[in-house]
C-alpha cells in the first residue's frame, strides 16, 4: 500500500493498475485478487489516511509526562504529518471520500481523534484554561491553518511555533520588552 500511495500522490488518480503492479514488483493480476477494481485501491489508501485507529496508536506512543510543551510538540508533529499526508493524496486525486463512509462515520471518525488529544491533554489540564475537550478542538484547527497551504501564506508552521502560540497566545507577557511587528 505504501509503495501504491507514494505512486498515487507522485502520478495522480491517472495511475495505472500496470504502474501500481511494476512498483510494487507484483504481476498485474495479482492486484485484483485483493482490490476489484482501481478505485478500490484509491478507497483503501483513502480509508488508511483517514483511519483514526492509526493515528491513536501513534499517539499513544507520545510521552507526555510533566512537560506539556514536549508533549504538544510531538503531538503537532504526529498531527502535522497526518495533515500532510491527507492533503498530498487530496491534491493528487482530489478529495475521495472512501466508499461506504458516510458522513456520521466520518464525524465519528474525526471525534475519535478529538478524544486521542484530549486524553493526552487531561494531565495537564490544570495548566488549560479550558477543557482538555475544547483544547483538542482548538489545536487541531491551529495546526490544520498552520500547515494546510492554502490557508496561510507562510512555510509550514515549526511545531514549537505553533505549540508557543497554543499557550501563550498573541499578546506579550508583561515581563517581556514590546516586539511589534517582529
Amino acid at each position: 500500500m505504501a509503495v501504491t500511495e507514494r505512486l498515487l500522490i507522485a502520478k495522480g488518480g491517472t495511475v495505472s493498475t500496470r504502474e501500481i503492479a511494476e512498483a510494487a514488483g507484483i504481476a498485474e493480476g495479482t492486484i485484483f485478487r485483493v482490490f476489484p477494481t482501481k478505485d478500490a485501491i484509491i478507497d483503501a489508501i483513502f480509508a488508511d489516511a483517514f483511519d483514526q485507529e492509526a493515528a491513536r496508536a501513534e499517539l499513544a506512543e507520545i510521552d507526555c509526562g510533566s512537560d506539556l510543551e514536549t508533549c504538544l510538540i510531538q503531538l503537532v508533529t504526529s498531527l502535522q504529518r497526518r495533515i500532510q499526508r491527507v492533503l498530498a493524496l487530496i491534491t493528487a486525486v482530489g478529495f475521495h471520500q472512501p466508499s461506504g463512509t458516510d458522513k456520521e462515520k466520518f464525524q465519528e471518525q474525526r471525534q475519535l481523534g478529538y478524544d486521542s488529544v484530549a486524553a493526552l491533554l487531561r494531565p495537564h489540564a490544570a495548566r488549560l484554561r479550558i477543557a482538555p475537550e475544547d483544547a483538542a478542538r482548538h489545536l487541531h484547527g491551529l495546526v490544520l491553518a498552520m500547515t494546510h497551504p492554502m490557508l496561510t501564506d507562510r512555510p509550514i508552521g515549526d511545531p514549537a511555533a505553533i505549540v508557543d502560540l497554543a499557550l501563550n497566545g498573541i499578546a506579550q507577557r508583561p515581563s517581556e520588552p514590546e516586539t511589534r511587528g517582529s
